[in-house]
């Protein structure tokens, strides 16, 4: 399990979004002034959308004999991802929310999960190459 690289990809997402939990509390007076993640915060604490991010790629890891499913998984959690790209970029100017660093979060999310996505595809066709040797 912990020898392919998308289970070690999904577990730096795992680590991005725990950071990004602890990071931000629920209450403002608690949490840090310098937080980088201060104008992302409206957007996952009402969702909690960090924590089911973890539990799903928690379970997507323990997935490792069925790649069709991780697949799948990780093509849906593409969707809150870019619904939420959307509404970072919704209620601000463009030139704005490039500048607010949480968008860091959002590239390196997208790029992690098209990374697992494409080893988890490579791993499938060293299946299948293997399966028609047989």
């Amino acid at each position: 399990m912990i020898q392919r690289i998308q289970s070690l990809y999904m577990l730096l997402l795992v680590l991005i979004n725990f950071l990004i939990v602890v990071s931000i509390d629920s209450t403002q007076e608690f949490s840090l002034p310098e937080n980088y993640f201060g104008n992302f915060r409206k957007y996952i604490e009402d969702y909690f959308f960090s924590e089911l991010f973890i539990l799903i790629i928690l379970i997507n890891i323990f997935l490792f004999k069925y790649l069709k499913i991780q697949l799948i998984i990780l093509k849906l959690l593409f969707i809150p991802l870019f619904f939420g790209i959307l509404n970072f970029f919704d209620e601000r100017s463009i030139i704005s929310s490039f500048k607010d660093p949480s968008l860091i979060y959002f590239f390196l999310s997208f790029f992690l999960i098209f990374v697992c996505i494409s080893s988890i595809n490579k791993d499938q066709s060293k299946i299948n190459s293997l399966d028609r040797i047989r």
